[in-house]
């Protein structure tokens, strides 16, 4: 008995060394073919850009097996592009706006042996992304993206080591300009960020996003039939913050312009059809969480001046009313996002301290050239109503034109409403009070009598 336990012993100790050498001679060979300078060759051939990858290994133990890529990192292009991999000098810190600490892709062994890349998902963990963009909108992420000019630094193609028994002529020309990647299928299932940070600079405003979940889901891309098959699914997490100069009592200074925690989901069109170039549009539906802030340093008075001036000869004072502020509940915000602007599809409430708000459906705001279009109604909450109220009813136009007035403003649920424009720059804002809807209540009668009453008694 102990023979025979010792034979089976000796026999699975012997099956796990073939096995594990097995597992390793597929892995060692994987990655001759798949590991970082054969990546970075490919990339840099293709894009305008400097490429280094630390370190990749291979999983072969989990379901899918795990390619990892480690210290990923992507600058402008230089000479050293014109250097293999492991001979150039490394970039010195700070010097790649994308930075991804770890590239995770789950992909089949049967893919990897018949020389299908078939990603079943890819995972950016915890990227970080540094972007200025100019007044016309143009990124300084723009130029890596490209292809490589005729005068860019060639790109030293990477090639793998040939199999035993040498490669034909040809064979070995094709892997010298394709690199060990040459033949292989690609194809992406699912993609996703976790824990990324972005930071957007322009001349006016820096915008900070943080804690970035962010997933890609249903990729189907196809150039040949785009009408059919143009889309992806996204979901989204994060914290924004948008930080500028803004002009406060009269001064600029810095100060936080919005404050959100926002999530959201919706659908990516990725290639323009006409120009079939990549231009994604996205359709999202947002939430912005209760406790987000939007504006709020600012005063009416701040970013109307004289434009209050007519109401104020009416007793209505909106000048230290604050613009924006915390929102008391969520706000769910449809929208579509294309070429950095964001346009709103469908009428969107704010609750604030003060007063609610309901953004117009058409309104734009273009964070990239700190511009923006916005038609907002704003709807007091009872504190403001009530000292509005006070200083129409003590304003030199008598009491009868101050019912009138106070008709004429409120909705139909008894509130005195606003109707404002919001344009220009989203630092500091050029605001209008609209007067359509207060002319349109008085031609339906709402407050013209008591308005009639009160100018018949100063004649």
């Amino acid at each position: 008995m102990q023979k025979i336990l010792r034979f089976a012993l000796i026999a699975l100790v012997t099956v796990c060394l073939v096995v594990g050498i097995g597992i390793g001679a597929f892995s060692w060979w994987v990655m001759r073919r798949m590991g970082p300078e054969i990546w970075v060759s490919q990339i840099e051939r293709q894009l305008n850009c400097r490429v280094e990858i630390a370190d990749a290994s291979l999983s072969l133990f989990s379901s899918p097996a795990k390619l990892v890529f480690k210290g990923f990192k992507m600058a402008p292009r230089d000479a050293e592009v014109t250097k293999v991999p492991g001979a150039r000098t490394p970039l010195k810190e700070g010097a790649a706006p994308i930075v991804v600490p770890e590239i995770s892709l789950a992909v089949k062994l049967e893919d990897l042996m018949n020389r299908r890349l078939f990603v079943e998902q890819l995972r950016l963990v915890s990227p970080v992304i540094s972007e200025s963009i100019n007044e016309s909108g143009r990124s300084t992420l723009e130029p890596l993206f490209k292809k490589p000019g005729p005068d860019a630094p060639k790109a030293v193609p990477v090639a793998a080591p040939k199999e035993t028994g040498g490669a034909a002529p040809q064979q070995a020309e094709a892997a010298a300009q394709g690199g060990g990647m040459e033949g292989f299928a690609f194809s992406v299932s699912k993609a996703g960020i976790e824990g990324g940070s972005l930071t957007i600079q322009n001349a006016r405003t820096t915008v900070l996003v943080t804690g970035l979940d962010f997933s890609l889901g249903e990729i189907d891309i196809d150039m040949r039939n785009l009408a059919q098959h143009n889309k992806m699914l996204v979901s989204l997490e994060a914290a924004v913050q948008v930080v500028g100069q803004a002009r406060i009592a009269g001064a600029r200074q810095q100060a936080t312009l919005a404050d959100l925690k926002l999530s959201g989901e919706g659908t990516i069109t990725p290639v323009d059809p006409a120009s079939r170039t990549l231009v994604p549009r996205t359709v999202l539906k947002l939430t912005l969480a209760k406790g987000s802030v939007i504006a709020g340093h600012i005063t009416m008075g701040d970013a109307a001046g004289k434009e209050m001036k007519t109401l104020q000869d009416y007793g209505i004072d909106l000048t230290p009313v604050r613009v924006g502020g915390e929102l008391l509940e969520p706000a769910v915000l449809e929208g579509v996002f294309r070429a950095n602007i964001f346009s709103v599809l469908a009428d969107t409430r704010f609750a604030f301290p003060d007063y609610e708000v309901v953004i117009a459906r058409k309104s734009h705001v273009n964070t990239a050239a700190d511009k923006h279009e916005i038609e907002l109604r704003l709807s007091c909450g009872k504190e403001l109503q009530d000292r509005l109220q006070k200083g129409i009813a003590g304003a030199k136009a008598g009491e009868s034109i101050a019912r009138g007035l106070v008709k004429a403003l409120s909705d139909e649920r008894g509130r005195m409403t606003f109707d404002i424009e919001s344009e220009g720059s989203l630092s500091n804002p050029t605001i209008k009070p609209k007067v359509d809807r207060l002319l349109k209540n008085l031609m339906r009668g709402e407050g013209l009598g008591d308005l009639l009453q009160g100018l018949l008694k100063k004649l």
